[in-house]
């Protein structure tokens, strides 16, 4: 249970990490004028996943609830998985 919980906690930090980065590029208007708009709904898109994985992970470790934590770590993967694929495709171009 402990590395679970420290598993659904780390995935969420580098979730965070993420947001930041898109928050930081949001507020040095990279990409041009015509990112602006993309990089703004992003951010709030993904600021309020992580807002509803950070309750059910609050919950998921104050009730002690296996299946919780596994959502939150389902949940918590997908915006990795986008960055993962953008650093790819990044490479390619």
């Amino acid at each position: 249970m402990r590395y679970l919980r420290l598993g659904a906690w780390s995935i969420f930090l580098l979730d965070l990490v993420v947001l930041f980065q898109l928050l930081y590029n949001l507020l040095t208007q990279r990409g041009g004028p015509e990112a602006v708009p993309a990089l703004r709904g992003l951010t709030v898109l993904l600021g309020s996943a992580l807002l509803g994985i950070a309750v059910l992970l609050v919950v998921s470790t104050w009730l002690r609830s296996r299946e919780g934590l596994w959502t939150a770590i389902g949940l918590g993967t997908v915006p990795l998985f986008f960055a993962v694929n953008a650093i790819i495709e990044g490479w390619w171009e």
